[in-house]
């Protein structure tokens, strides 16, 4: 073999060796980060969303690699959202199962007791009655404030803004509540204001209010005290309902506007309440543009305080 031969087989065997070592390189460089792309999808699609690529994000597949973890953290996320909303569905569900339970049974009770002969007593008919009477309109509220939160939440129940005269509303609320507030010798003072008139649905705002009061009343022993007060700043309106009631404990204030939550049950269902008004309350005032909370101290009285943005 003459020497220009042995050089060129020579340099086409390097050639080839060269280009074998390329396409080995090539096809690691390639295959391994796709490999590991494909197993985390495979990992995510059989349910295993922490599952997430390890790769260099500077290179083009740590860039894929970066965006396929992207989009598993936002799936990841809606699962869980959905999770929490399934939760509350059938918490939901269940609280409502179980405040119809009670006054249905109640009233199957007495109307069993009276189809059996107690109707002939007179004497105690009317009680019997009264029950009945009392547990119908139980579940009657029961079943308004939840039609009231339904259409809240569902965005079916927008508020017809227009300006309000705060005063006149409370004004309002204060007269209906009198009666229960003389019941019980507990002063119930409406301290004079001089705001601007608020941005607001007036009969959604009444509702906050009577809310708010009526529950300050019912919370508050006899010969106490329950104020409303108002003030103006910023563009803003503040309002404080005062009570010298129970007071709530500090664990239980950051729960007390969800639905259905009690802080003693046993004494709301007593006093008819549903357990829907604090959330109501609350619902209508974040489509306000507005806000609520809450101070208390047991033993010493509760204030709730919530603000609205002003009509001018």
């Amino acid at each position: 073999m003459s020497p220009s031969t042995a050089f060129a087989a020579g340099f086409a065997i390097g050639t080839l060796a060269m280009l074998a070592v390329f396409a080995f390189v090539f096809r690691r460089s390639f295959s391994r980060p796709l490999s590991a792309i494909s197993q985390v999808a495979e990992q995510l699609a059989r349910g295993e969303h922490g599952a997430r690529v390890r790769l260099p994000p500077a290179t083009r597949f740590g860039r894929l690699g970066t965006t396929l973890n992207l989009l598993a953290e936002r799936f990841q996320h809606d699962i869980s959202e959905l999770r929490r909303l399934e939760q509350i569905r059938k918490e939901f569900v269940a609280n409502v199962s179980h405040e119809l339970r009670t006054p249905l049974a109640t009233i199957k009770a007495f109307a069993e007791t009276l189809h059996s002969g107690a109707v002939e007593d007179t004497e105690n008919r009317m009680e019997f009655i009264q029950e009945i009477e009392k547990n119908a309109d139980r579940m009657t509220r029961l079943v308004d404030d939840l039609l009231t939160i339904s259409a809240l939440e569902s965005g079916k129940l927008p508020p017809a803004f227009e300006p309000v005269d705060l005063m006149r509303v409370a004004r309002e609320v204060v007269v209906g509540l009198m009666p229960l507030a003389q019941k019980k010798m507990i002063v119930l003072r409406l301290e004079p204001f001089d705001i601007p008139q608020v941005r607001a649905d007036k009969g959604q705002l009444k509702q906050v209010l009577t809310n708010l009061l009526d529950n300050a009343v019912k919370y508050t022993a006899e010969k106490g005290t329950v104020r409303l007060t108002a003030s103006a700043q910023n563009g803003r309106v503040t309002v404080k309902v005062e009570d010298t009631g129970c007071g709530i404990p500090g664990q239980e204030l950051p729960r007390i506007f969800e639905r259905f939550y009690r802080v003693d049950k046993a004494r709301s269902r007593e006093m008819g309440g549903t357990g829907l008004g604090l959330s109501i309350v609350k619902h209508i005032l974040e489509l306000h543009g507005g806000s609520v909370g809450v101070e208390s101290a047991v033993g010493r009285g509760s204030t709730f305080r919530f603000t609205l943005p002003s009509a001018s």
